[in-house]
C-alpha cells in the first residue's frame, strides 16, 4: 500500500508545480501583449501628434481626437453620430 501512495504524492506534488509553472508563464504572456499594446498606442499617438493641423484636418480629425484614437475608443465616442434621429415632418422642404 505504502508503494502506492508514494507515486501519487510525487504526481499531485508534480501537478501542483505545473499549475504554478503554467500560471507563471501565462502571467508573463499576458503582461508582454499589455506592453506590445501599449506600445502600439504611444507610437500610434506620437505619430499624429507630429502632424500639424492642417494635416489632421485633411484626414478628418482633430488635435483632441488623437488620444481616443491611439487608444482605439474613437469608434466608440462617435457611435452617437451614426444613431438616427426623428425630424420634424413639418420642416421638410422649408430649409
Amino acid at each position: 500500500m505504502s508503494s502506492y501512495i508514494l507515486p501519487v504524492a510525487k504526481f499531485i506534488e508534480f501537478s501542483m508545480f505545473s499549475r504554478v509553472a503554467y500560471k507563471v508563464a501565462d502571467f508573463i504572456s499576458t503582461q508582454f501583449d499589455k506592453y506590445a499594446v501599449y506600445k502600439m498606442q504611444r507610437d500610434t499617438y506620437k505619430e499624429l501628434h507630429m502632424l500639424s493641423n492642417r494635416e489632421l484636418n485633411d484626414i478628418g480629425i482633430s488635435r483632441s481626437d488623437i488620444r481616443s484614437i491611439a487608444n482605439d475608443t474613437w469608434a466608440e465616442k462617435n457611435h452617437r453620430d451614426t444613431i438616427p434621429t426623428a425630424t420634424n415632418s413639418n420642416l421638410k422642404g422649408s430649409v
